[in-house]
């Protein structure tokens, strides 16, 4: 029923369905995907480049391994150019597009410490005139199993829980003592003046925040085809009409 019809209007679903036609779940892309600046990502992704933004910077992406001493620049240059499209094209305050680009910076960062396994992961931004959106994700060990390599948290037994816990600052890995675990705090920083929804995906649940004032004692937590590693999305309202 979809062949030729669908087409796909969010970063976030699109790199979701990615992942789970990566894992054999569901047909690949080609098979159903018109043209699209979406369907170009996907295939950018797919080949050897570590990175990719269109000629008009709606929309681009960032593999969280990059070959090279100059790993670091390249990750400045294309935050740098994703907070530009964060204000220039979806109309965001520029201290919210930077607060929101910090947490993307922050969320990629999580990539090398927590998912064992960087060479799968991403980062993408799409901006259109009012929205800017963004997804970190990767597949790894997801964040069940990368918990429970911490004795402290040896209580958390299913997916559910581990993004509950995940959401709450000092939650990490390494401990409550560590100093980690804040990786999402940017995100509800940049979010406190807009319009957001955020959507969490590991293992076989999701989380879903959305509102004016995301508040995390409000998540839902949906029950979804199990994926590996962690995925986060993020779509921001800013206002402009």
């Amino acid at each position: 029923m979809l062949r030729g019809r669908f087409e796909a209007q969010r970063l976030g679903p699109l790199l979701e369905i990615l992942q789970l036609s990566q894992a054999y779940q569901i047909p690949t892309f080609e098979e159903w995907l018109p043209p699209s600046p979406g369907l170009a990502l996907v295939q950018k992704i797919d080949s050897d480049s570590e990175s990719w933004i269109s000629p008009s910077n709606t929309i681009g992406f960032i593999k969280a391994q990059r070959i090279g001493n100059e790993s670091d620049l390249k990750l400045d240059a294309f935050l740098m150019k994703a907070k530009r499209a964060g204000w220039e094209i979806a109309g965001m305050p520029k201290e919210i597009s930077g607060q929101i680009v910090a947490a993307l910076k922050e969320l990629e960062s999580n990539i090398h410490e927590h998912s064992n396994s960087t060479g799968t992961g991403l980062i993408a931004f799409s901006a259109v005139n009012g929205i800017f959106e963004f997804v970190v994700c990767d597949q790894g060990i997801g964040l069940l199993n990368s918990l429970r390599e911490c004795e402290a948290h040896n209580k958390i037994t299913d997916h559910a829980m581990a993004l509950r816990a995940a959401l709450t600052d000092g939650t990490s890995r390494y401990g409550p003592d560590s100093q980690h675990g804040n990786g999402f705090r940017p995100i509800f920083k940049g979010l406190a003046n807009l319009r957001g929804e955020l959507r969490f995906r590991t293992g076989d649940h999701a989380m879903l925040l959305n509102g004016e004032h995301i508040d995390r004692a409000t998540a839902q937590l949906v029950q979804k085809p199990n994926i590996s590693g962690f995925l986060a999305n993020v779509l921001c309202h800013c206002g402009r009409s």
